[in-house]
């Protein structure tokens, strides 16, 4: 029997938040769309814009902090932006691993120490079409429920979106004004990602652009992590895994080369006691005061 005072249930909802179900004429595919829109008026200028991968999981939080934030004077109001997908988990988390990786050869796949359900190379290596449709459909329609600083937009990842991140960051440097990846997976297809730093040095040298960076990691990463040992046969795999993925070195060298190429606003954080999972809140934080503190917004 549920307690009286229990009875009158409300599904939890997040102010001013709606959902929307984006089709994309780019890649094919069906995006759930979060959106919370500050119920203010617009500043001059428009309103700051912040993108987060996994939506499904990033973007309560983030609205709930950017909200009471803006409240507090301590942050700008801002548009936040979550992009998740629709359908069953499984099939949600294959889209995921498709649509934020470089591709992957069926060898590399093969040589994983652990199996990722679906995963084949033929699903590996949407991150352009995915990125490219943020650019040209999502950003266009998101315009549309306000106005928006276009000058003044962020995106924030998480492992595989992490990884998203510094693609976007390599390859288009005057898309967002902040980058945030936390945890990137710059381990993906044998560090393939960083083949794009050498194009970022003569992408900045053409244009206006001076991003601003922030790459952060748990320091738990650089050892297995004991909720991470079910996906391994024994703790030497895990080992052997953890050391080949490098989580906080990969990070941490990147933002120390960023920094030598001349980027003047690049911040690397490793989160003491934190891991793969439990870093995100943390972030999620420091994300938003770069993003959208009074003090540092152009």
């Amino acid at each position: 029997m549920i307690h009286p005072a229990l009875q009158d249930a409300q599904t939890v909802a997040v102010p001013g938040a709606q959902t929307y179900t984006f089709q994309s004429a780019v890649t094919g595919r069906a995006y759930r769309i979060f959106v919370a829109v500050p119920d203010a008026p617009a500043p001059e200028g428009g309103f700051p814009v912040l993108y987060l991968l996994d939506g499904d999981l990033h973007f309560p939080p983030a609205a709930h902090y950017a909200r009471f934030g803006a409240l507090g004077g301590e942050l700008r109001a801002a548009v936040i932006v979550g992009i998740g997908y629709t359908g069953e988990p499984a099939e949600a988390m294959l889209a995921r691993f498709t649509e934020l990786s470089l591709p992957a050869s069926a060898a590399w796949i093969a040589g994983l120490a652990f199996t990722i359900p679906g995963l084949v190379a033929e699903n590996t290596g949407g991150i352009d079409g995915f990125l490219a449709m943020i650019e040209t459909e999502l950003k266009p329609a998101i315009a549309t429920l306000g106005s928006i600083d276009a000058a003044n937009q962020s995106l924030f990842g998480h492992s595989l979106g992490g990884l998203a991140v510094l693609r976007a960051l390599f390859t288009a440097p005057a898309a967002y004004r902040t980058f945030i990846a936390s945890s990137p997976s710059i381990w993906w297809a044998d560090r393939a990602i960083l083949a794009g730093e050498a194009g970022l040095a003569a992408a900045l040298s053409g244009s206006n652009a001076r991003p601003r960076v922030l790459i952060t990691a748990g320091a738990n990463e650089a050892a297995p992590e004991p909720s991470a040992l079910r996906f391994f046969k024994t703790r030497a795999e895990a080992e052997a895994s953890t050391a080949r993925s490098r989580m906080v070195a990969n990070a941490t060298e990147l933002g120390d080369r960023l920094q030598a190429l001349g980027l003047a606003d690049v911040h690397t954080t490793v989160f003491a006691d934190e891991g793969h999972g439990s870093v995100t809140p943390a972030v999620l934080g420091r994300a938003l005061t770069l993003a959208l503190a009074v003090d540092t917004c152009a």
